[in-house]
């Protein structure tokens, strides 16, 4: 028999451990699928947080700018203290340009709008003037018949405005516009195409995606000016969710349906004389090809920026304009002229943290195209990210379905420090950006919710192996003390009676000031206890524990170590114990049980024994156990005594009080007595058997 319940507790161990393993699988796997799930539809929280990781990551790819042909020429705080506010009369934008020119720049490139007729110049003023008197005469009050008033003609150009485009007509000149995506604007489609550089070719085998954007109108200088301009580049930048700027188109489709580059981009077309561009597609997604160049776009059309860990060169507009610059120091340069004073130009926000002007932005992205380095998100990149969560968690599930913590440790760690390694190393080596945002967080959450379901799988089993040794503590318990029932005339609802009682007492007097002390786990222990109460009288001989009669003196006196037989038993037991019970810093069974088996036989008054203890001396054990033990006694019938009624055994414990019982105690069975009458009538003794006698 005992191999058969081995081998069928073996059994459901296993079947057991099955269902554990297949649980930890189970919800694995449905981790997996859901964070696959966010990476094949990305939240804009999942997005900011890619991006975030993005720019940590590309913080270690900084470096000097890689091609020295861009400068920045800003109209800064210094020039506006010199020569007046912004905007500037265009023959001062004139004469920098010339400047610009004698100094030996290979290109301008202007980063700012000039839609309107210069309000400086002479005839421009002298038009509004006009206008404005006009407007006030007829504002005032009128006769009753006004004669009509000759309108004013606002000139189509102005001498300003013709001193900037003769300017412009005598050098390699790009000028800057505004894309409209919203709606079209008032002269959006009815001008002729913004002008491209010279010779500029656009071919394709790619025609984008629905995800490219398409312009609806545009805002661009005077016709005087685009029509002797060398070129036009859109100044659109593109922000991210976050606001900050990582990106930027290159070629898009005009209003007018024709390829159009950005400003960058023209300036770049205009200082080389290949000019030949090809939109084509390789493993990576989009690539426009630029001579031996090929430049990475992402899936709407644009460049991830190389962000260089300083500013390109830099020169100030007053320095130009005074003459302080050495002749053919712009020599072979490409310049972008833009507004770099507070609150005047565009700024914007980069991945490391810090505020650029938009002039800037334009010189870096002319870095990019000059030097070839650039930073690719290829169009299988979520493709490998979502199949990098596939494997992360498949792994992750199958490590931690092995027992042990370590496990759960090592994976989590070493997954997420080779995930984003790798993922830099790529980025700032190859220039390659591959997110491990979700790969991680798949490693995370896996190793999260595995461990605690794991945890939680040990600690049932722990509470099961509980409950088994607290029944098979109960099953020692019983089996001691039906050991002295053998030899005693109690019964086994005797111990029943009495544990039930003790545990009464013990909750009523939990509920009072004095013992709130005692806890659920102290009540139960002293009912376990309490069974163990008489486990000394297997030492009194059978001639004093079964005698029918009176015990003499003597016999009494040896009936009476019965405690001390219990208690020096059960002290043997601690003994053996102690060692590995020495942390405890609670009371045990052990404690509460050499307690109760000792001092049950004490009185209040100090009248009792074995020790004669009194009062509050009397642990509180004993205390509950002679009030329990006196009235099962005094309640039960036995062939040799009559039972007395529950009223009488009240008024009797009520005469102890203070003499033979704790006051307290009595208290207590006072409050509860209901459940004293329901438990001595739950587990009443059967019937004697009609021909017992006591012998």
């Amino acid at each position: 028999m005992p191999c058969r319940h081995d081998c069928i507790h073996r059994l459901c161990q296993f079947f057991w451990l099955r269902k554990e393993l297949a649980g930890i699988y189970a919800t694995g796997l449905c981790l997996t699928l859901l964070v696959a799930l966010l990476s094949v539809f990305p939240t804009p929280a999942v997005q900011k947080s890619e991006l975030a990781l993005y720019d940590v990551m590309l913080a270690n790819r900084t470096q000097a700018p890689q091609s020295n042909v861009p400068v920045v020429v800003g109209i800064d705080e210094d020039s506006l203290a010199t020569f007046g506010q912004w905007p500037w009369p265009r023959y001062r934008l004139a004469l920098l340009i010339e400047q610009l020119q004698q100094l030996g720049a290979q290109v301008v490139a202007l980063d700012f709008l000039m839609p309107e007729l210069d309000r400086t110049a002479p005839e421009v003023i002298q038009s509004e003037r006009q206008r404005d008197q006009i407007e006030a005469k007829n504002t005032s009050t009128p006769p009753a018949h006004p004669a009509p008033s000759a309108p004013t003609k606002t000139p189509l150009y102005d001498d300003n405005s013709q001193r900037l485009a003769d300017a412009l007509g005598r050098g390699t000149t790009v000028l800057g516009y505004y894309l409209d995506f919203s709606q079209p604007t008032a002269s959006g489609r009815s001008l002729h195409p913004p002008t491209a550089p010279a010779g500029m070719v656009v071919s394709r085998s790619f025609h984008g995606t629905g995800q490219w954007p398409q312009p609806q109108g545009q805002i661009r200088s005077l016709p005087l000016l685009t029509d002797a301009a060398s070129a036009e580049g859109f100044t659109n930048a593109l922000q991210d969710l976050d606001g900050t700027l990582r990106r930027i188109p290159l070629l898009l489709t005009s209003p007018q349906g024709q390829d159009t580059p950005s400003l960058a981009l023209a300036a770049a077309l205009l200082s080389s004389p290949q000019r030949s561009l090809r939109l084509d597609t390789d493993p990576t997604g989009a690539v426009l090809h630029w001579g031996a160049r090929q430049i990475p776009l992402d899936g709407s059309g644009n460049l991830l920026l190389d962000w260089r860990s300083s500013a390109p060169r830099y020169v100030s507009a007053r320095s130009v304009l005074q003459g302080s610059m050495a002749s053919g120091s712009l020599r072979g340069n490409i310049v972008v002229v833009g507004a770099w004073a507070q609150g005047l130009g565009d700024r914007h926000l980069t991945p490391s943290g810090k505020s650029v002007y938009g002039v800037a932005v334009h010189a870096t992205v002319i870095d990019n195209l000059l030097s070839g380095t650039f930073i690719a998100r290829p169009s299988w990149a979520r493709g490998a990210e979502l199949l990098a969560v596939l494997v992360a968690g498949a792994l992750c599930t199958l490590f931690l379905g092995r027992p042990g913590f370590a496990w759960s440790v090592w994976v989590v760690v070493l997954g997420t420090v080779g995930l984003y390694t790798g993922a830099r190393q790529l980025l700032v080596q190859e220039g390659l950006h591959l997110s491990p945002l979700l790969p991680i967080a798949t490693l995370v959450l896996i190793s999260s919710v595995l461990s605690l379901l794991k945890y939680g799988f040990e600690a049932r089993k722990l509470l099961l192996r509980t409950q088994e040794l607290s029944e098979a503590q109960d099953g020692i318990i019983t089996s001691f003390s039906a050991l002295s029932e053998t030899r005693d005339k109690e019964t086994g609802g005797h111990i029943l009676r009495t544990r039930r009682y003790v545990e009464i007492l013990a909750e009523q007097l939990s509920t009072t000031p004095a013992y709130a002390y005692l806890t659920a786990s102290d009540i139960e222990l002293l009912g376990k206890s309490a069974p163990l109460h008489d486990i000394g009288k297997v030492g009194i001989p059978d001639s004093i524990l079964q005698k029918p009669g009176k015990l003499t003196a003597e016999e009494y006196a040896i009936m009476q170590n019965h405690p001390l037989i219990g208690a020096q038993a059960l002290a043997k037991v601690m003994a053996r114990t102690s060692a590995s019970a020495s942390h405890l810093k609670k009371k045990n069974f052990l404690d509460y049980a050499c307690q109760m088996v000792e001092a049950h036989h004490e009185r209040w008054d100090g009248k009792g024994y074995p020790h004669r203890l009194s009062g509050p001396a009397i642990p509180l054990a004993g205390r509950l156990m002679a009030l329990a033990d006196v009235y099962d006694a005094l309640i039960s019938k036995r062939v040799y005594k009559r039972g007395f009624s529950h009223d009488e055994v009240r008024q009797i414990l009520i005469q102890e009080s203070g003499a033979h019982f704790d006051p307290d105690v009595v208290t207590a069975f006072l409050a509860r007595e209901a459940d004293f009458v329901r438990i001595a009538e739950e587990f009443a003794d059967p019937p004697p058997a009609p021909d017992a006698a006591v012998n």
